[in-house]
């Protein structure tokens, strides 16, 4: 069997290029430094990731799926500073497609592997299926506050499910902030909720930061 002998700049490159005419005919734009399409619409942005990874004889490509919602990251920046990143929910893409509402806690593995000149064709040829089948209806089902706010602030909480992702610490913050925004009727419930769930980070600045989040949520109106 032949080993691969294109350089991963090679692979990065045709990927981009030969995925791009289909992502980028739908309104993506490719950006090189994270290997990703990104989509902005209003106060949302679509993201589909690509990693890329080398190995001895191979290489992989795992693909995240990322939603940012404006209204939530600013409020979130404006109460605890500057961001690590603006990611409101996402996942790996195996975990999103093996649990389609959402809510079960699963692992999934969707990697592709790329171990001859050749795989490159299939390779797209799965990472347009991705795009397609499972991204897509992805980002079509959480293009509002309130579809967002349904996921990050229903059970389970004792981990993040499958289209929540991210640090439970930030689930924590942006599910407050996410029901503050739609009203949300059962709020102090949630804050009862999460006032517990934060002390499974053993963080003391993620703990900082989400009582920063509560005590500015409690005193002002947010939009």
């Amino acid at each position: 069997m032949k080993s691969i002998t294109l350089k991963a700049a090679n692979v990065k490159e045709t990927i981009s290029v030969q995925f791009g005419e289909k992502i980028l005919s739908e309104g993506f734009s490719y950006k090189k430094a994270g290997n990703e399409f990104r989509r902005q619409n209003e106060s949302y942005t679509y993201i589909f990731n690509i990693d890329q990874a080398a190995w001895i004889d191979s290489y992989s490509l795992h693909v995240r799926l990322y939603i940012s919602q404006k209204q939530i990251e600013d409020t979130l920046e404006k109460i605890i500073g500057k961001l690590r990143h603006k990611l409101t929910i996402g996942n790996d893409i195996g975990r999103i497609y093996k649990s389609p509402d959402g809510r079960e806690i699963v692992n999934g593995d969707l990697s592709i592997w790329i171990r001859q000149d050749e795989d490159v064709k299939a390779a797209i040829e799965s990472l347009e299926w991705y795009y397609t089948d499972i991204a897509k209806p992805y980002f079509k089902r959480y293009q509002t506050l309130e579809s967002i706010d349904d996921i990050i602030n229903n059970a389970p909480f004792d981990h993040c499910p499958a289209n929540v992702g991210g640090n439970f610490d930030e689930r924590c913050m942006k599910g407050l902030i996410a029901a503050r925004l739609v009203n949300n009727p059962v709020y102090e419930k949630l804050v009862a909720i999460y006032d517990e769930a934060i002390k499974q980070t053993m963080n003391n600045e993620s703990i900082e930061n989400y009582y920063k989040v509560k005590d500015y949520l409690m005193y002002n109106r947010i939009k």
